[in-house]
């Protein structure tokens, strides 16, 4: 007799499930890496001074009067606009042309004394001395005439140097702006100081706050704090009244051991 198993005989294998065919899936977009950030916009390039800036200006008087513009209307961008050129015969003929009254006065103050000095000799005509002095005083005041071109660059390089090194003493200097930059700038402003210097009974006045905008721009010029740049201005100012003043306390001494 042959057996027969049930549905729940263990022996019995497990019917046969055939596997379950799966949908394929849907295509999946690759992950792309995040987008780079924008880049800031990049700043505008900085413009010269109006007296060498050739493209925007097209005759000399125009960039004389567009610098007399910038310093009336914002005097502190002319020490952020220095920078953009380098060279210091510019500020040196801005310096010449703006010296041009000085050289006036100059030469008027030099004639007096000069024919002062030949009246003089005229009515000491007897004396070899008086003679010779008559001749030589007008070669010396034309030799000076001649050399103050020379004398305003000298000063212009002295005095923007001496304002760069105690810049540094005061520890304002910052990477990027050299002393070329200092002196082209000192020479730019003294330009306007010294016009202004004329002014009676006010040039004093003007000669010190103009100092004072001198360190101001090159505190800006050299992104350091404003102090810093007026005391490195005011500092030589300082130096030579207490020079002057051991030089007078010392000229009783002298003379007390003279005796």
């Amino acid at each position: 007799m042959s057996e027969i198993t049930g549905p729940n005989d263990p022996l019995q294998a497990p019917p046969v499930v055939p596997p379950i065919q799966l949908d394929e899936p849907a295509w999946v977009p690759p992950v792309l890496p995040p987008a780079p950030e924008p880049l800031p916009p990049a700043a505008p390039a900085l413009r010269p001074v109006p007296f060498e800036d050739m493209e925007q200006y097209d005759g000399f008087w125009a960039r004389v009067g567009g610098m007399f513009r910038l310093v009336f209307s914002n005097p502190m961008e002319l020490f952020d606009r220095v920078p953009a050129t380098d060279g210091l015969g510019a500020p040196w003929r801005f310096l010449l042309l703006m010296s041009i009254p000085v050289f006036l006065i100059m030469t008027l103050v030099f004639f007096f004394v000069g024919m002062g000095i030949m009246i003089a000799a005229l009515e000491q005509t007897g004396k070899g001395d008086s003679k010779a002095i008559a001749a030589v005083m007008p070669v010396i005041f034309g030799a000076i005439l001649l050399l103050m071109p020379l004398f305003s660059f000298l000063g212009m390089v002295i005095g923007g140097a001496l304002n760069h090194v105690f810049l540094w003493m005061w520890g304002g200097l910052k990477p990027g702006v050299g002393t070329s930059q200092s002196i082209r700038a000192y020479g730019y402003a003294s330009a306007f100081i010294q016009i202004g210097g004329l002014i009676p009974y006010l040039g004093f006045l003007i000669q010190i706050a103009g100092m004072v905008a001198i360190g101001m721009g090159l505190a800006r010029m050299h992104k350091t704090d404003t102090w810093r740049g007026v005391c490195a201005v005011l500092t030589p100012l300082f130096l030579l009244c207490c020079c002057g003043l051991a030089a007078i306390l010392a000229i009783p001494a002298i003379i007390a051991a003279a005796r």
